[in-house]
């Protein structure tokens, strides 16, 4: 094992050792599954489980069955419930640009993360089913940022617990691989608790990050807040109690140590990670140009300023070379910035145009009315007062059009400055929410789950 700098240590804690320690009772219990069936029995109950649309198998062996109880009976405090409460109405009001956040910003940066990164091409899941994986995660914080989503009833804890269960079946299988690709021992362990404990913290870390970038930076008692809500999810996912950090101050000491010590590594695997995140968003009628200019001021970094380049360079510089220039004097990098303005504003009106077409396929499906309903209806039509509710979607689409337009004129405007690009930027979350709400998961009888509460808070209903 190379040498541990100080730069890779924290609180006292080697994170070069911590890349061996992984999460022993979720493995211990999921070990128990695969001496007690066959494997394809045991794909089946696996394939059931990852679904996240019903409660755990009853054909689990007892102590898998002993782990998720005891981890379903986790208490709160009054005060931990009164900070999960003030949490959900930060993701009331804020959670279209947490999706956006995560898409461009949370995601493809820490695929620079190499060792963690090869877990998932070993197991193929954002290779192969690029769209599965990653809005099984965008599914996996709606669950957990539900109202009320400790309780027994709500599917906050057991989705996590489902997430942590995952975590411990593909250990088993990397590890235990007799066929395939040899886990590399260099690499440490598969989801180690380096990678648990830093990718619980940018759920709440780069999503203060990037509500920054979006011009609507979150106070400390928000932040807070929110910070203990996320780290208490880490703990039932298996964070062990020592990295759990106080505050987010301290957090941010641990995740820039973790960042130090993973983003050194040459990537590989990460650039396939996000080549596959990229054609995901096409999903969201999104133009390849405007996405990685997007995802070009998401990933604006001081600690690693070359992430952009790193991550999407090699896979797409050679086709779009304009938008990875790079200048020495400012009046360079001012020119090209010009230039890449004019190009976000071209593409974005192109990306406006074809929303504008898409409107139909979103729309506020109204309750069958009675005759009564229906005369009380023609009647506040008549005097006014009566309005057809707008779908999220157009909604956030008539955002789109008064950024391109002048008000009043109506005129397109001439140009996009810093304001009005990460406005646009900033609606774009409400687009990819709308999109979310009637499309994935397909096959799945429940679809994409958003709650009722949330899809009227959101006018998806």
């Amino acid at each position: 094992m190379a040498k541990t700098t100080k730069q890779f240590v924290w609180n006292g804690i080697d994170l070069e050792s911590l890349r061996q320690v992984m999460d022993k009772p979720s493995d211990d219990a999921v070990q128990t599954v695969f001496e007690s069936k066959s494997m394809d029995h045991l794909r089946t109950i696996l394939i059931d489980l990852a679904k996240n649309d019903s409660v755990i198998s009853s054909e689990l062996p007892e102590p898998m069955h002993d782990f998720i109880q005891s981890e379903l009976n986790f208490s709160f405090s009054s005060e931990d419930i009164a900070l999960f409460n003030q949490t959900h109405e930060i993701w009331k009001k804020n959670g279209m640009k947490f999706v956006f956040i995560l898409f461009f910003r949370a995601l493809p940066y820490t695929y620079m993360a190499e060792k963690p990164a090869n877990v998932l091409k070993m197991t193929k899941l954002l290779i192969e089913q690029p769209e599965r994986r990653i809005f099984e995660t965008a599914q996996f914080v709606f669950d957990v940022m539900d109202k009320d989503w400790w309780e027994p009833e709500k599917r906050g804890i057991l989705t996590a617990l489902k997430v942590r269960i995952m975590h411990s079946s593909m250990r088993h299988v990397i590890l235990d691989n007799k066929n395939g690709e040899t886990w590399n021992e260099d690499w440490g362990k598969p989801i180690s608790q380096e990678d648990l404990v830093a990718t619980n913290q940018v759920f709440s870390l780069e999503f203060f990050k990037g509500m920054t970038m979006l011009g609507d930076t979150l106070s400390p008692p928000e932040q807070k807040a929110w910070f203990h809500t996320w780290k208490t999810i880490g703990k039932i996912m298996g964070v062990q109690e020592n990295l759990i950090c106080k505050d987010v101050n301290e957090a941010w000491k641990l995740q820039h140590s973790v960042y130090a010590h993973l983003f050194k590594d040459k990537t590989v695997a990460g650039i396939q990670l996000t080549k596959a995140l990229v054609v995901t968003l096409h999903h969201f009628h999104l133009p390849l140009r405007l996405t990685l200019l997007m995802m070009r001021r998401m990933l604006a970094d001081e600690q690693f300023p070359d992430c952009f380049e790193r991550m999407l360079g090699p896979t797409y510089e050679t086709e779009y070379p304009e938008v990875f220039e790079k200048h020495e004097t400012d009046e360079a990098k001012e020119k090209h910035e010009e230039l890449l303005r004019g190009h976000f504003h071209k593409h974005m009106k192109e990306y406006h145009k074809t929303l504008q077409e898409k409107k139909t396929d979103y729309q506020i499906i109204k309750p069958k009315q009675g005759f009564i309903e229906r005369i009380i209806d023609w009647v506040m039509k008549i005097l006014g007062r009566s309005e057809d509710k707008k779908h999220l979607f157009h909604i956030h689409v008539d955002i789109l059009h008064n950024i391109l337009h002048h008000k009043g004129t109506n005129n397109p405007v001439e140009k996009m400055d810093e304001e009005m690009i990460v406005d646009s930027m900033s609606a774009l979350g409400g687009i990819m929410i709308a999109v979310l709400s009637l499309h994935f998961r397909k096959g799945k009888q429940s679809g994409f789950r958003i709650p009722e509460n949330l899809q009227a808070n959101w006018s998806l209903k």
